[in-house]
């Protein structure tokens, strides 16, 4: 009797163990996913349209299905405002909608723990005469209510003329690569050869200087190869050569010319060779502010765009970021620009990496809004089939930064990658670009240019964080 006894207080204390170890493990994910949130998931989200040129309907969810009212297109930009809250799996687990209409199916993916007003993208989800659209939720609890759907109209200009600007290698594909993969008018611009970042090739390259001037070579060619996987004529990519993480340094001091972080080099022709677009030609100046708002200024006559595509500095955290667009909007000035869009993005996103949220494919909806401060003309969903969505994955796969660090050459470097990866997917708190920039969707925040001279609007695309 008193060996059973003691054999049951035994198991029980492991239980007791097991469970404490659950626990502290349960609460160790729940406390790296508040991290990488840096807001609370349990709000609203706050967006105000009565600025913009939104059409605003309202209509009843009765059982998980909204019928839409007359004016309603889906082949609009087309968001659902509503109301959700998570369930308690849904703290630890992936909560997702799916949204449903007779003709397609979509996911939409929430923060865990996400509770109150959030907007679907309803965009491209069928034809003008399909108006019923099914919302399943999966750990999301979803109540009979009165919703909001917001249109916007879609463009009225056929095939205009795109200019997508890019900080760094890669930030065109990421926010881009549908929208100009399928225009033949499209231009790639990047900022930057991308020479800093991760020490990425340290197997390789022991030395930090011919690390990074590796790096950048590297990274250059791939602004200027990759588009062509879009379909972009290489008469119609160039890369300014600027130095990565050095456009702040540039801002605070317009008249100094600045070095490469890391490699210390000043000529500004290091990585510019590389260009054989003849709009490279009519490239001048320094590695300086005023180099760079002269070489935007230069390629806005050249190109004359009807769109152009940049980062919102409200919204994207990156300082290079932010500054790209500032340059831009000097040298808009500068040209006596007034026609035509901005389209604004972010990839950086001002509380989180890790957004957008869920897995690759799911729809791009708006991003967290603790404040009605984000100020836009219009929105822009722009869907992307299957087919493109594959080919954007690849041409992401064919960046240098965003691929695997040179460490999986070793089997036990390549193991603890394996292990990293696996960790960070139960965190939720994978930041890939390949989960992130590979959606149903790419989404834009549409600003006139006729209209930069607003008050707000000036408001909204200055710098917000300066190191």
């Amino acid at each position: 009797m008193k060996k059973r006894m003691v054999l049951l207080w035994g198991v029980l204390g492991i239980v007791v163990m097991g469970m404490g170890v659950v626990g502290m493990k349960t609460m160790t994910i729940l406390k790296s996913r508040a991290m990488s949130y840096h807001y609370d998931v349990a709000t609203d989200y706050h967006y105000e349209f009565n600025q913009s040129r939104a059409s605003i309907f309202t209509c009843s969810l009765k059982g998980g299905v909204v019928t839409l009212p007359d004016g309603v297109s889906l082949a609009k930009t087309t968001l659902l405002k509503l109301h959700i809250d998570t369930t308690w799996k849904g703290e630890y687990l992936q909560p997702s909608i799916t949204l449903s209409s007779q003709e397609d199916q979509r996911i939409a993916y929430l923060e865990r723990g996400a509770k109150g007003i959030r907007y679907l993208n309803l965009s491209h989800l069928g034809s003008n005469k399909r108006k019923t659209i099914k919302l399943q939720g999966e750990y999301v609890t979803i109540k009979d209510q009165q919703v909001s759907v917001i249109c916007f109209e879609k463009p009225k200009q056929k095939n205009p003329t795109i200019m997508v600007l890019a900080p760094h290698p890669d930030d065109a594909e990421i926010a881009a690569f549908g929208l100009y993969s399928e225009s033949n008018r499209s231009y790639v611009v990047t900022i930057t050869a991308g020479d800093a970042g991760a020490f990425m090739y340290d197997e390789l390259y022991r030395d930090p200087v011919r690390h990074y001037l590796k790096k950048g070579e590297l990274r250059t060619w791939d602004s200027l190869m990759v588009p062509r996987l879009g379909g972009v004529s290489g008469e119609q990519i160039v890369n300014l050569g600027f130095f990565d993480g050095t456009l702040a340094q540039m801002y605070q001091d317009q008249n100094h010319t600045v070095v490469g972080r890391y490699t210390k080099i000043g000529d500004i022709s290091t990585y510019r060779k590389q260009n054989s677009s003849l709009l490279s030609k009519g490239l001048v100046g320094e590695a300086n502010w005023r180099g760079l708002v002269d070489n935007l200024s230069y390629l806005l006559q050249e190109i004359r765009p009807d769109i152009i595509v940049t980062p919102y500095p409200l919204i994207d955290n990156h300082p290079d970021h932010q500054l790209t667009t500032v340059a831009l909007l000097e040298a808009i000035k500068k040209v006596g620009l007034v026609e035509g869009s901005l389209y604004l993005y972010t990839n950086h996103f001002r509380y989180t990496e890790y957004y957008p949220y869920g897995d690759e494919g799911g729809s791009l909806s708006l991003p967290p809004a603790l404040e009605a401060d984000t100020y836009f003309d219009a929105l822009y969903s722009y869907p992307l089939s299957s087919v493109t969505q594959k080919s954007k994955l690849l041409a992401l796969e064919a960046m240098h930064d965003l691929r695997l660090d040179t460490q999986w050459r070793s089997p036990l470097e390549n193991y603890r990658l394996g292990w990293k990866q696996l960790r960070e997917q139960a965190k939720g708190i994978d930041d890939s670009y390949f989960r992130r920039g590979v959606r149903a969707n790419e989404l834009f925040f549409v600003i006139d240019i006729a209209n930069l001279s607003k008050t707000r609007v000036k408001q909204v695309l200055s710098p917000r964080s300066l190191p």
